[in-house]
């Protein structure tokens, strides 16, 4: 796939660094800055017939390309950021500091992440503002937690049957978006090839009994399809690693913990695990949530200090519970 962009005069963007960005965290999709001017000669965009007025050169250069994206300061007649049904797509960065104080160059990765998953029907529009990637694009104050959360709902994920290749493109624009926003950083000043697994900031550490692994691997990957960055024992320790070690260095630095309980109630370790979580969050306002996992024949026997607190069980509406705990993450991340 290859994708076009071209900005005005009303909006001094830099294009072509944007697009090597992109093109150094992207396979399947290519990124090319517009050579032809663009320029937009009227005082709101109303209606399709906006293109009678674009440059016939631009329009023929733009034909070649699965889609190009016009970005203006132009405002819409109905207020939108992109009436996504186009093409050539207009992205208008009107009133842009009124809705969040992250720079415009992160709006654009947030707008080409969302027109890509439009075009590659990667789920479908919600209704209201949850931090998913597929929210309603007119409702202009969802963008600011939209480019701090970066992430496509497991739901959306789900239902997406196209190439995966492209759906990692696009997870990886919405990484690096995140990873910036969560910062108050411009994209541009990230370097993607710097980040290593030791610098990741995880949002949970899955701390329970090694007898449920098949399970907590089942739904660690759930979590991670959601956008959740996530500390499992097995995919962070190499093999003859002290995990006490570990585990005593990332305490201070995961945001959340998810105790998960089930048939085979804690392990000889969780409770070790649960009382060092508590002591750090208390300090610092992170969360212990206890999970009761799905094969949970009644609700398990909880330490005292995990009883007080909100649960979520899985036993009830599986997918929805997930879904749930996914949005918790983002919640918080967005604040």
């Amino acid at each position: 796939m290859r994708v076009i962009i071209y900005t005005d005069n009303t909006l001094p963007l830099p294009i072509e660094p944007l697009c090597e960005m992109l093109n150094s965290i992207c396979k399947e999709i290519e990124f090319i800055a517009g050579s032809e001017r663009l320029r937009i000669d009227v005082p709101q965009i109303l209606s399709e017939s906006i293109y009678l007025c674009l440059p016939k050169r631009l329009l023929e250069e733009a034909k070649v390309y699965d889609f190009a994206l016009l970005c203006t300061n132009v405002p819409y007649e109905n207020n939108y950021f992109c009436e996504v049904d186009w093409n050539p797509k207009i992205l208008s960065f009107n009133s842009w500091n009124m809705y969040t104080d992250l720079p415009v160059t992160n709006g654009l990765f947030f707008f080409i992440a969302k027109i890509l998953a439009d075009v590659l029907e990667v789920g479908e529009t919600h209704s209201e503002n949850s931090g998913c990637l597929n929210d309603f694009l007119s409702d202009k104050r969802g963008v600011d937690v939209g480019m701090r959360a970066a992430f496509i709902c497991g739901r959306c994920r789900t239902n997406y049957a196209g190439k995966l290749e492209l759906l990692r493109d696009i997870e990886n624009i919405l990484n690096l978006l995140s990873n910036a926003s969560r910062s108050s950083k411009d994209v541009l000043s990230i370097e993607p090839i710097s980040i290593s697994p030791k610098d990741i900031s995880f949002d949970v550490f899955l701390c329970h009994n090694s007898d449920d692994k098949e399970l907590i691997r089942e739904i660690n990957k759930a979590l991670q399809s959601g956008g959740v960055v996530t500390w499992l024992d097995e995919e962070q320790l190499r093999p003859g690693q002290l995990w006490q070690a570990e585990l005593e260095k990332q305490i201070g630095k995961i945001r959340n913990a998810c105790v998960f309980v089930g048939k085979n109630n804690r392990g000889p370790w969780q409770d070790f695990e649960i009382r060092a979580f508590l002591n750090e969050f208390v300090n610092r306002g992170g969360a212990v949530i206890p999970v009761i996992l799905p094969d949970a024949s009644e609700i398990p026997d909880l330490p005292i200090f995990l009883k007080q607190m909100m649960w979520v069980d899985l036993r009830k509406d599986y997918d929805k519970s997930l879904l749930k705990l996914i949005g918790a993450f983002h919640s918080q991340a967005s604040a």
